[in-house]
């Protein structure tokens, strides 16, 4: 067959057919392209072959080139565009470009090389989109999927990330799942995870939790979050993708932690996958078949039309509940805790110093610190409302520990900083054995004046309980005591410093705890510990416990006395533990234990507190605390 033949067969011209085989068809009508190209197809006529290969890929071939086929997005936005492709006359050629600019530029230059007919592109590197732009003619319909990069040369359909992360991350934090992880997804180009992080900070700041960016990890990373779950206090995690959320999932469960009951789990893309698991995992869910249907249609409107639109969209997205957020329950009791927020200065000695004697220390750290601080921060981690009331001085130290209660979601409306005062400090020396003895400097905590506490009055609206400590002034305590009289907060006192307190001050407080050396302070002379527990009790206090350290505790409430053992931990450091003990005590009673369970749950704290350096650092998470006390005391 000649030419003059298929112009024959068609109808044409063999002007007409010349300029189809050559290319340079662009006045010829879509029709009349179609059928000659038909016939030229169907005699398999072959002018010479730079011709035929130009023809056929020219005209028939659509180069799609993904990151991957692992993710389900992927695989169905590609399953769905090769099927609108034939229905338009084009085949479809998969290229997958994996990691790596190089492999992408390869892969560009190889459509580019191939006159492909157009090219839906999934672009990762900036470096592969100016290859993109220096094929010129030969790549001149294309369309962008997920280009976050600034090219403008063709059309973009992208995943909304920004929204979608932080859509995702809100739906955590609303369910109050206050330390949310974001695991990212290796598939995605760097300006996509830009988008995602970004989309995550905004949620944590729109709904007033404290952005912690080491919670941002790599899906390299996914162990890590694992581990950080089982210790870090991780309630939530948000993966970017769902074969990572299976694996994150599986892993959980493998650990014996429960979802959503422990950690909430939810993906930013969605799968099939995700609803065969038990439970089910959430998702913010968009459409790859919506994408793959608006890149066709937009690619085969450039190839057809032979000129260039220029768009930007996003696809729409949705949220899918299924079972794997738990709404944790917001702490119905509110705690205000009164008193001191210091820096602890720790060093470590083989035993403390005689008088006139100096010894050397064999390490030293600093760690946040302050009964008051350290108490709030036990009570927001037990799981009730911490409300702190305390002073700070304006300087590094005060920063730094503003910035930690706030991190542990202490509410800090009562908090103010001081221009004249340094932030308080403790200097501890910790032997051996795990004794510590400890000298404080007040600083700041000092300007925690009866004024200051009356214009913070209405901090104590609601609260059930309010702890106190003796590191602030005595006359602040007494006037924090008549507020709490006033509106009927049951208020425990730790007595530390201890020192000779009055009788007026000791009616209807509900609960004291000292240790053994503050009751020989507060009841001077001979006697035991129940002996002297019972004086206390005598001056109106309603319960007196008295820490006993690895004896544990005795609690009285003048009529019965009722000893508890601590639990066999190695003593590392003791400072705190007491701190640790009235935090857990308080929380346990505002959910409505009694005080024989309160006091063997807080037990359990601080014995396990002591086998950990630093105060904050030893505060045992909540389902840990709960699992150690059932085996410790439900049989």
């Amino acid at each position: 067959m000649t030419i003059k033949d298929i112009a024959k067969a068609a109808g044409v011209s063999t002007s007409t057919v010349s300029k189809v085989l050559n290319g340079k068809d662009d006045n010829i009508s879509e029709e009349t392209r179609k059928r000659v190209r038909d016939i030229i197809a169907e005699f398999d006529y072959v002018p010479y072959a730079g011709v035929r290969d130009s023809l056929l890929a020219k005209n028939s071939t659509i180069a799609v080139v993904l990151p991957t086929l692992k993710s389900r997005f992927c695989l169905d936005f590609f399953e769905k565009a090769q099927s609108l492709a034939i229905k338009s006359g084009y085949t479809c050629t998969l290229y997958l470009s994996g990691p790596g600019e190089e492999r992408e530029k390869e892969i560009i230059r190889s459509v580019s090389e191939e006159h492909t007919a157009g090219l839906l592109y999934f672009p990762r590197s900036s470096g592969a989109l100016d290859a993109l732009t220096e094929s010129g003619s030969n790549i001149s319909s294309a369309v962008l999927l997920d280009c976050d990069y600034p090219q403008r040369l063709f059309p973009r359909i992208n995943r909304d990330f920004r929204n979608i992360a932080k859509e995702g991350t809100t739906r955590l934090l609303n369910k109050n799942n206050k330390r949310v992880a974001l695991v990212l997804s290796s598939e995605l180009s760097g300006a996509s995870k830009k988008l995602v992080e970004a989309g995550y900070e905004e949620a944590h700041r729109a709904c007033g939790v404290f952005f912690e960016k080491d919670l941002i990890l790599e899906e390299k990373d996914r162990e890590k979050a694992i581990g950080m779950i089982l210790n870090a206090g991780i309630d939530g995690v948000i993966c970017c993708d769902s074969r990572v959320a299976g694996e994150i999932h599986h892993s959980v469960r493998e650990k014996h932690f429960s979802v959503p009951q422990d950690v909430s789990i939810l993906c930013l893309e969605d799968d099939i996958s995700l609803e065969h698991l038990v439970p089910s995992v959430s998702a913010v869910k968009s459409d790859p078949e919506n994408m793959a249907k608006l890149a066709v249609d937009a690619l085969v409107s450039q190839i057809s039309a032979k000129k260039k639109t220029f768009f930007s969209t996003y696809l729409p997205f949705e949220t899918v509940d299924r079972q794997s957020i738990r709404d944790y329950e917001k702490p119905l009791n509110k705690i205000l805790v009164a008193g001191s927020i210091n820096m602890d200065i720790t060093m470590k000695v083989k035993r403390s110093p005689k008088l006139g004697e100096t010894t050397l220390a064999s390490s030293l750290n600093t760690w946040p610190g302050g009964k008051g601080a350290n108490q709030a921060i036990g009570v927001s981690r037990f799981g009730a409302d911490a409300f702190m009331l305390g002073r700070l001085g304006n300087d590094i130290y005060g920063k730094q520990l503003y910035e930690q209660l706030t991190k542990e979601n202490v509410n800090l409306d009562g908090v103010a900083f001081s221009y004249n005062n340094p932030t308080g400090t403790a200097y501890i020396s910790v032997q051996e054995d795990g004794r510590n003895t400890i000298i404080v400097n007040p600083g700041a905590n000092a300007r925690l004046t009866p004024t200051y506490v009356d214009s913070k009055r209405e901090l104590f609206e609601d609260a059930v309980f309010c702890l106190l400590q003796m590191e602030i002034p005595l006359p602040s305590v007494t006037e924090i005591l008549g507020i709490c009289k006033e509106r009927n907060i049951k208020a425990i006192l730790k007595p530390s410093p201890a020192q000779g307190l009055p009788e007026e001050m000791l009616k209807d407080l509900f609960l004291m705890i000292p240790n053994r050396e503050e009751l020989d302070i507060l009841v001077p002379g001979k006697g035991s510990p129940e002996e002297k527990a019972r004086k206390i009790t005598e001056k109106g206090v309603s319960n007196v416990i008295v820490t006993l350290s690895e004896n544990g505790c005795l609690y009285t409430d003048g009529r019965t006395v009722k000893y508890y053992e601590a639990l066999d931990y190695p003593c590392v450091d003791a400072t705190g533990a007491s701190d640790i003990f009235i935090s857990c005590l308080a929380v346990e009673l505002s959910k409505g234990s009694d005080l024989d369970k309160a006091i063997k749950t807080a037990t359990v704290a601080a014995s396990y507190s002591v086998s950990k350096e630093g105060v904050q650092n030893a505060i045992i998470d909540r389902h840990l605390l709960d699992e150690l006390y059932k085996s410790s005391f439900v049989k």
